[in-house]
């Protein structure tokens, strides 16, 4: 699954030299790569420019890392952990010990909202349930050899960046204020990374939050909004983008129901008449036209 691509023109304009890579796969907007290192290489992470084409990149080692910043930082990464490394920074990672590294790199653009709640110019995160399936299934992805189709490439890109978002939600609770607008922006940024889950819903999270379903509904009357409310919206949001992307144009609306989070097509045709939108038959071929 997923293309082999051509490693020199992906990888030397990220500052990383041609035989430091082993494999390189991309899944549309997502590249996963492989490499071999030796110790004491060195990766610079050169700032890029926010035009809108930068990406991020997620690091998993077997080996240790040393990765240092731009604000004279150190961190020590330990094998198995993730490093995170945001574009607009300059960030050199150092291999401490000789072994295998796996990258994926994320369009900025699909997990930047994530960056206020992060701490620094880099991060390093510890394994968690979350991480640990990142990492088994980078691996999969990077040692798998069948012919990728638009499709999967396409759930593959989707399901990688939401990993990403999670991972970092995931770390993000030690460096959030307690206040009201830090704990529904968290929230929010919780129901963007699982909108696609059918079995998510308030009730997940509210636990997700450490917070009672009441203390949750709470917190977003204090906005004049609902959870519920919100959570249905940006699933339609992601249904209208489905249906105006031409790599999903084969799927029926059931299937874009299924891959916006909705179970079945009548909860998506309801969801839309909520939203006073026109049935979503309507809305795709007014789409196409």
């Amino acid at each position: 699954m997923g293309i082999v691509v051509d490693t020199r023109a992906t990888m030397l304009p990220r500052g990383m030299r041609q035989e430091q890579l082993d494999v390189a796969r991309r899944f549309h907007g997502v590249l996963a790569t492989g490499h071999t290192l030796q110790a004491g290489a060195e990766w610079w992470w050169p700032a890029r420019p926010a035009d809108g084409d930068e990406s991020a990149v997620m690091l998993i080692a077997e080996i240790p890392l040393g990765i240092s910043r731009d604000d004279g930082a150190r961190q020590l990464a330990p094998p198995g952990s993730l490093c995170f490394l945001r574009p607009h920074h300059d960030t050199k990672v150092t291999a401490i010990g000789s072994g295998s590294v796996m990258g994926l790199w994320v369009p900025w653009s699909a997990i930047s909202e994530i960056e206020p709640v992060l701490p620094g110019t880099g991060e390093v995160i510890a394994p968690s349930p979350l991480g640990l399936g990142l990492q088994a299934f980078l691996s999969s992805l990077l040692t798998q050899d069948t012919e990728p189709t638009v499709i999967t490439d396409r759930l593959v890109e989707r399901l990688l960046a939401e990993m990403v978002f999670g991972v970092l939600i995931e770390a993000a609770p030690h460096v959030l204020h307690d206040d009201e607008a830090a704990r529904i922006d968290r929230a929010r940024s919780i129901m963007r990374a699982r909108r696609a889950e059918r079995d998510f819903g308030v009730a997940a999270l509210a636990r997700d939050m450490h917070m009672s379903v009441r203390q949750l509904q709470r917190l977003f009357a204090a906005e004049g909004s609902a959870p519920a409310e919100e959570l249905r919206g940006i699933r339609v949001e992601l249904a209208r983008e489905l249906m105006s992307d031409a790599d999903y144009a084969p799927l029926g609306i059931a299937e874009i129901a299924a891959h916006s989070g909705f179970p079945d097509a009548a909860g998506l045709r309801r969801a839309f008449a909520r939203s006073g939108l026109p049935s979503p038959r309507i809305v795709r071929r007014a789409g196409r036209a």
